[in-house]
């Protein structure tokens, strides 16, 4: 495998061609469908996965078949290395959500990589650390925050993240569909679709074919505190 692919990720953003290209052989590429399960929860393949095209949910299934949504990840992110790290079987499920490349490495291998090139090594404790944060602000929502709250927060979030300025406000992107979303805030899409036309109603955002302008952030933001 050429080292350019492994250019879009951001855990190697800071290494030589020679590294990457050495770090490269160790990675062969993988193609899951929609709706494919890359791994489930108690798993103890050890690998870790690196998106390169697609997306992948990350979820907690219970015993009843209840799903819990961690979170989404897009191309550039990597998932699996919990248990690359600690040995440990996997904690979460990851499902392809649409037709999904990953480049596939070795516990072994990696491992390796990390003792030979320090710098990969801090860089995943800032990508780590950063997924912390967020998964503090998950928990902090769930806690305190209504089913309103919750949908604010989100769309401040990803205003802060992918947000283009216009002149009636800010324009962000809904690549969720509205289950999606709905899973990743902890309500139902029918719940979900009445906060998002309530929040249209009262001028807080206009819903667009697949984005939605924001168009008072200040007010928008008091439905979060």
């Amino acid at each position: 495998m050429d080292h350019v692919v492994l250019e879009q990720f951001p855990l190697f953003k800071d290494l030589s061609p020679e590294d990457r290209q050495a770090l490269a052989e160790n990675f062969v590429e993988r193609t899951f469908n929609e709706g494919d399960v890359i791994v489930h929860e108690e798993d103890t393949d050890y690998t870790l996965f690196l998106l390169k095209e697609g997306r992948v949910k990350i979820s907690i299934v219970g015993d009843d078949e209840r799903e819990v949504v961690l979170s989404y990840l897009e191309p550039g992110d990597f998932f699996g290395e919990m248990s690359v790290l600690d040995g440990e079987p996997r904690s979460a499920r990851a499902t392809a959500v649409a037709r999904t490349i990953a480049l596939v490495g070795t516990r072994e291998q990696f491992l390796e990589r990390l003792k030979d090139n320090p710098t990969i090594a801090l860089n995943l404790l800032v990508l780590l650390s950063r997924r912390l944060r967020a998964a503090d602000e998950q928990i902090e929502s769930l806690s305190f925050l209504d089913v309103q709250g919750r949908v604010a927060r989100h769309l401040l979030e990803v205003a802060e993240r992918e947000g283009k300025e216009v002149d009636a406000g800010k324009v962000i992107p809904m690549e969720m569909t509205r289950q999606e979303l709905a899973n990743v805030v902890s309500t139902s899409r029918e719940t979900l679709t009445r906060v998002l036309k309530g929040f249209e109603r009262i001028k807080l955002i206009k819903l667009l074919r697949d984005k939605i302008l924001i168009i008072d952030e200040a007010r928008l933001r008091k439905k979060t505190l």
